[in-house]
């Protein structure tokens, strides 16, 4: 069953639901300092968030040997960004060369149903609207876990860059001249963003580069599904996989 809310969709059934909120009341009720809390996040996290984390843990150690930049395509909040300077500073803390960017309009759907596709009723206008200010807050969040990390005194250039895919990933690339892409993550859920961001960064993708797609198989957004994508694809050797531990992830490894 698929839910909406004022910002977000889960599939989670009434009873999960209500087991999220009751932890979220655990959490928030633990007899723990605020100190203690932050140590042992671990008592409170969710099987399917933790799955998600370690899904994207694996894509980071194939990518290490690579050179190249995470992009993050929809970032929404932000938190594949965050995991992956983390994750950088535990696979390759020296490795400051390795950039993240953020790409989100952040005032979430906007007169979607024009991109091709028939309306989906769960994205209305506006949803995944993060608020005012939130991408400067992201960037604040980026720096702060990176100053708490190796080489805290040489800045990674990690980037949030908020607007319309169509206006700022050509600007992004034009400013970033040695541009390599490493790894890229897809959560847009529709089909033209979509379709522009792949082909753009297609021709800065090296040998083992991972497209990483989180709707790929979910038939109610088809704007992400591999039938969009797959002409454009179809133009480069590849091969696709799924995640392990996060099922409706699909990973597109380019050969």
């Amino acid at each position: 069953m698929l839910k909406s809310g004022s910002t977000s969709v889960t599939q989670s059934s009434d009873g999960q639901l209500e087991a999220r909120e009751q932890l979220w009341q655990a959490f928030h009720n633990a007899p723990l300092d605020d100190a203690e809390k932050e140590r042992n996040l671990g008592l409170f996290i969710r099987s399917a968030s933790l799955a998600r984390m370690l899904a994207v843990s694996d894509l980071y150690r194939e990518i290490v040997r690579l050179p190249g930049s995470v992009l993050d395509f929809g970032t929404w909040r932000g938190q594949n960004a965050v995991l992956c300077e983390n994750l950088r500073a535990i696979f390759e803390p020296f490795n400051k060369q390795r950039r993240i960017a953020a790409f989100d309009t952040f005032a979430g759907y906007k007169s979607h149903t024009g991109d091709g596709k028939v309306a989906n009723a769960h994205f209305q206008d506006g949803c995944y609207d993060t608020g005012n200010g939130y991408a400067d807050y992201l960037r604040h969040l980026l720096a702060l876990h990176e100053g708490i990390n190796a080489l805290p005194q040489v800045p990674g250039g990690h980037q949030v860059v908020e607007g319309d895919i169509k206006d700022t990933l050509p600007q992004f690339i034009e400013l970033q001249r040695n541009l390599l892409v490493a790894l890229a993550f897809f959560d847009m859920n529709l089909e033209g963003p979509t379709r522009f961001a792949l082909e753009q960064i297609l021709p800065r993708c090296v040998p083992g580069s991972l497209l990483v797609f989180f709707q790929l198989q979910r038939d109610f957004l088809p704007g992400e599904g591999y039938a969009y994508v797959a002409e454009i694809l179809g133009k480069v050797r590849h091969e696709i996989k799924r995640s392990e531990t996060y099922p409706s992830l699909c990973i597109v490894k380019l050969l």
